[in-house]
C-alpha cells in the first residue's frame, strides 16, 4: 500500500515547479513587459512570476485576489493561464492607482474576462478592514449548508492571496489579508531584501518587521520557503 504524503510533503509540491505549463512568457504579458522597461518601472522577476503561476494552477483557487496589480504583467500571466480553463476563478485584482487601475481593467477585457474578474482601485487596507468586517458578520451564514452570505466587497474568503507591493506596505498588507484566506488558503509574496551593512535604519526597521510577522504568525500558519534564481518566494498556508 502506497504511503500517503505528510502534510510537509504535499505542501512543497503544492509550491514546486510545473514544466508542463511552459516558461514561455505569454504575448500580452511580453508586452507589458517592454511597457514596464518604456516607463522605468519594475515588476517581479519572471521565476517569481512562473513560479506564481505554477502553483495557482496547481493549486485550482476558486477565488483570487491580487493586491498589487501595477499595470498588469503578473496579472496577464494569470488570466492567460486561466483563460482557458473550463472552471473559472472569482478573480480580484486591486490596484490603488487609479491610472493603473484602469489600464488592469483594459487588460480583463482584452482576455474576455469581465464575466470573472473585478478590479478595485481602493486602497488595499482599506478594502481588507471592509472584507474583515463582513466576514465578522456573515459568520454565521458562511458556516451554514442552507444559507448563503451574499454582497461581499470582493470574493472571500480567498483561496489565494498575492502580495506584490513592495517592502514598506508589505507586512502591513500580509497582516491584513491573513484572516481573509479561507481554510486551504494559500497567501503568496516575496521575501523582502536582506538589509547588508550600511543600510538605512528605514530598511532595517522594514525586515525587522517582516522578522515579527514570520515570529508572530507561524504557530498558526504554515510558511513555505521558495529559493529562486534571483528572489524567495514564500506561502503562507493556515494549519
Amino acid at each position: 500500500m502506497e504511503t500517503l504524503p505528510t502534510e510537509k510533503e504535499a505542501f512543497a509540491w503544492l509550491l514546486g515547479e510545473d514544466l508542463e505549463l511552459g516558461v514561455e512568457e505569454p504575448k500580452i504579458a511580453a508586452a507589458i513587459n517592454e511597457q514596464l522597461t518604456h516607463m522605468e518601472l519594475n515588476s517581479l522577476d519572471i521565476d517569481s512570476i512562473r513560479r506564481i503561476r505554477d502553483i495557482a494552477i496547481r493549486h485550482n483557487p476558486e477565488k483570487i485576489i491580487e493586491v498589487g496589480g501595477g499595470i498588469g504583467r503578473l496579472s496577464a500571466w494569470l488570466l492567460d493561464a486561466f483563460s482557458s480553463r473550463s472552471s473559472l476563478p472569482e478573480y480580484t485584482i486591486v490596484e490603488a492607482g487609479n491610472k493603473f487601475a484602469a489600464i488592469i481593467l483594459r487588460l480583463t477585457q482584452r482576455f474576455d474576462a469581465s464575466d470573472w474578474t473585478h478590479v478595485s482601485g481602493m486602497r488595499f487596507q482599506e478594502l481588507a478592514g471592509l472584507c474583515n468586517a463582513w466576514l465578522i458578520s456573515n459568520k454565521a451564514l458562511l458556516n451554514s449548508t442552507s444559507l448563503e452570505a451574499t454582497n461581499s466587497p470582493v470574493a472571500i474568503p480567498a483561496d489565494l492571496i498575492i502580495i506584490d507591493v513592495g517592502e514598506e506596505e508589505q507586512v502591513e498588507c500580509i497582516t491584513d489579508a491573513l484572516p481573509l484566506l479561507s481554510k486551504n488558503g494559500l497567501l503568496l509574496t516575496i521575501e523582502p531584501n536582506v538589509p547588508f551593512e550600511g543600510a538605512s535604519d528605514e530598511e532595517a526597521n522594514l525586515f525587522q518587521l517582516w522578522m515579527d510577522l514570520i515570529r508572530d504568525v507561524q504557530e498558526k500558519y504554515r510558511i513555505g520557503f521558495v529559493p529562486l534564481k534571483i528572489s524567495t518566494l514564500v506561502a503562507f498556508m493556515p494549519k
